[in-house]
């Protein structure tokens, strides 16, 4: 393909590659900023920070917004915005890839390199049958949840139940977040119709397109088996929502006096911040301290790799916690579910959880230093979190931020759609390997 010639010096690298996918969203967000800035997409003055943290958001689908989206973009806007929403969630090299493969029958080496790097797909997985499978079960999967959600929206009496359903659909599937209700899904939380449809649909962007394509695959008998990346993923999603779940309804008395309804509220908002959905039927503001900080912890485990949610990752927290297992019973291998995990992957989960941590840890610190007379740790902590985690909850904090907070934590969201060790990649630059003959001595642990 002549195309693609050009390129193919320039992309030899991986490190080139990582900077090509970096370029591509970056310039996906430029171009957002630059339409949604014209004066047929928004319906008030809206500050060139506003817009720049609106785009970010769209691209990256977290969901977190300094106003209020429906007020801020017309229908035009609005139409736009969720276009980006769909090229944010699925995956611009999906998209082009597609429209190659149907073009031309084949996927170039190019973009091979960088849709496995941005959905972090194993090597040996096939890429054909991926590609494929994220279109049609994202249309499938949006359709059915559009149908849903206009039903509900219809027993609501919502105007224009239709465009609201195929919108809340969108956003829900590539768990971004984003409503056209100026309250999120609070007006419909006593609504397990609405509210259900929500979670599924989340649930089902958050585990990811592997998950999705194995089960397709058993169900029509062409696998005897799911993988084992299918089977962590479903173990961790499953524990990651009720543990918590009962933790934050534990801990949280408002929730408690609530009974029941306090209970499927806690459930709601966890899927919400482990899907990184972003939705909210309860007011985070009025949670205490205790749920605020298990609500970090889920975020910062996020959900699941080929998906669109962001965060660590499910298979990266559960490679972490075999290291812990293996080290404590004194294993030699490192192992889960009875199978042996490649050591390239514990060193890729271990860099993750680390650099995570490091990126958290300076957003927070550099947040508190402009706005920590405003807001507290709490807050900023839980802001940051939400942003690099593409999860888009807030506990209200995000209109109020100043303009320099808010350029931070859309750069969070930044390198929270990308993934941080990708970002990471990208900032540093490749060592010779190391000589066999190097000197190797024991530290102390």
């Amino acid at each position: 393909m002549k195309l693609f010639k050009p390129l193919r010096q320039l992309l030899k690298s991986d490190k080139s590659v990582i900077l090509f996918l970096i370029g591509g969203y970056f310039f996906l967000s430029l171009l957002c900023f630059l339409i949604l800035m014209l004066p047929f997409c928004r319906n008030n003055n809206i500050s060139i920070i506003d817009h720049i943290f609106f785009s970010v958001s769209l691209v990256s689908t977290t969901g977190l917004a300094p106003l209020n989206f429906a007020e801020s973009y017309s229908m035009a806007g609005q139409i736009i915005s969720l276009f980006f929403i769909q090229l944010g969630g699925v995956g611009y090299m999906a998209l082009s890839s597609f429209v190659i493969l149907k073009r031309h029958n084949k996927v170039p080496l190019i973009s091979a390199k960088l849709l496995r790097l941005e959905f972090n797909l194993p090597q040996k997985y096939p890429l054909l049958a991926f590609i494929h499978s994220v279109f049609i079960f994202t249309f499938l999967i949006e359709f059915i949840g559009a149908i849903f959600l206009y039903i509900g929206f219809k027993q609501e009496a919502v105007s224009q139940p239709l465009w609201q359903a195929i919108f809340h659909s969108i956003s829900a599937f590539c768990t971004a977040g984003f409503s056209l209700f100026e309250n999120s899904m609070t007006p419909f939380s006593n609504n397990g119709y609405i509210t259900n449809t929500i979670m599924v649909l989340s649930l089902l962007g958050s585990i990811g397109f592997i998950v999705l394509l194995d089960i397709w695959f058993k169900l029509r008998q062409k696998k005897a088996k799911i993988t084992l990346t299918s089977k962590i993923i479903l173990l961790a999603t499953f524990v990651f929502i009720v543990l918590p779940t009962c933790l934050i309804y534990s801990s949280d008395s408002n929730l408690q006096r609530l009974g029941w309804e306090g209970f499927r509220l806690a459930f709601f908002q966890t899927v919400s911040a482990h899907t990184t959905v972003g939705f909210n039927n309860h007011d985070l503001g009025t949670l205490g301290i205790p749920a605020i900080f298990v609500f970090i912890i889920v975020m910062v485990v996020g959900a699941s790799p080929a998906g669109t949610g962001g965060g660590i990752k499910t298979t990266s927290v559960t490679a972490l916690y075999a290291v812990l297992t293996a080290i404590l019973k004194r294993r030699k291998r490192i192992t889960f579910l009875s199978k042996l995990i490649p050591s390239s992957k514990i060193y890729l989960a271990i860099a993750s959880g680390i650099f995570y941590a490091l990126i958290l840890i300076i957003g927070i610190w550099t947040v508190l230093i402009i706005d920590g007379n405003n807001f507290s740790l709490s807050e900023i902590a839980f802001e940051c979190s939400s942003a690099l985690s593409t999860v888009g909850l807030s506990t209200g904090i995000t209109g109020t931020l100043s303009n320099t907070s808010k350029t931070i934590v859309a750069l969070l969201m930044f390198i929270g759609r990308l993934g941080v060790l990708t970002f990471g990649f990208a900032l540093i630059t490749k060592s010779p390997l190391l000589d066999d003959n190097i000197e190797t001595e024991d530290i102390a642990i």
